[in-house]
């Protein structure tokens, strides 16, 4: 065991070390000026002071949260993303906002965890950052299962993993043509994440959703809407537009009505997610506390470099 630890170590310093110096997965470098003017602009002109990883602009009627993360790259999920996310849901929760648009700057709406920050820390004590990790996927998810207000999605790009899981926890799902959406689970090591386990199977149909689960097959945002997952898509041109008309109109709408109709459709199921999510995080604990799923996820990081 010691000596699988210490190989583990140093494969892990040389991944970590060849993916950090990589150019990003997603991001072309025709874009690149773009987004970082782009990030710029909405971080100075906005209320963003109080977030390191996210922005969040408080509109008339509604709040609106993007992704924007300096902490990891392509807008991935860390512990410190994922409790800046609960906590603007909180503060969302409490005022007077009558539903919460999340989104992301950037091309890429979320690739799902922070694999590089947490295999940082696997090799320090893998049972306990297991846990950790595990226990703030669980919060995380939970904070969308329980949030009482309508939740609407718009999905500029690729959402993998985790930031796909997700979306069948919230209410509207509005993407870009560009976007496309995957759950490679195996192929990082591990077990599904989000309740994808339950929502999944009860959106597209068994067949469907073990393709995604099992096999990690990519879904265009015109398959994503044709399974069930995606409310409607609009072309890149006009997608910031066609979204921000729609919000316009259900922030007319009167806030008991929203939340009331939201809580129809999603109490009957809401002690089954939660359950669902607790035995979800049981699992991944499980999978990352052992030796043969820090090894997984360093194969999976070393073909990534090898794809460079």
């Amino acid at each position: 065991m010691q000596a699988l630890t210490a190989n583990g170590t140093n494969t892990l310093q040389t991944s970590v070390a060849g993916v950090t110096g990589k150019r990003r997965f997603f991001d072309e470098r025709r874009d690149q000026s773009f987004d970082k003017r782009l990030r710029f602009s909405v971080r100075q002109t906005e209320s963003a002071y109080r977030y390191r990883d996210i922005v969040v602009r408080k509109q008339d009627g509604f709040t609106h949260i993007l992704l924007s993360t300096k902490s990891s790259e392509n807008n991935s999920l860390n512990p410190e993303v994922m409790k800046e996310v609960q906590g603007a849901l909180a503060t969302a929760a409490a005022d007077d906002s009558k539903l919460v648009l999340f989104s992301a700057v950037g091309s890429v709406f979320c690739c799902g965890l922070d694999f590089i920050y947490f295999i940082r820390r696997l090799t320090d004590d893998r049972k306990k950052e297991s846990t950790k990790m595990a226990d703030a996927i669980r919060v995380f998810v939970n904070t969308f299962i329980q949030f009482k207000k309508p939740i609407i999605v718009a999905v500029n790009g690729p959402a993998i993993g985790l930031g796909a899981s997700i979306l069948p926890l919230c209410d509207v799902i509005w993407a870009n043509e560009k976007a496309w959406f995957q759950t490679p689970y195996t192929t990082f090591g591990q077990s599904p994440d989000g309740c994808s386990s339950l929502l999944f199977p009860k959106i597209m149909g068994i067949a469907s959703a073990n393709e995604m689960l099992l096999s990690g097959r990519k879904l265009t945002a015109q398959e994503a809407c044709a399974k069930g997952l995606v409310s409607q898509v609009f072309w890149p041109g006009t997608f910031t537009q066609e979204v921000m008309v729609r919000i316009k109109e259900l922030v007319t709408c009167n806030p008991v009505v929203l939340e009331e109709s939201k809580a129809l459709v999603r109490n009957v199921m809401r002690e089954e997610l939660e359950q669902t999510n607790e035995r979800e995080c049981e699992l991944l604990k499980k999978i990352w506390g052992s030796a043969q799923g820090m090894d997984s996820m360093l194969k999976y990081l070393q073909r990534k470099i090898d794809e460079f």
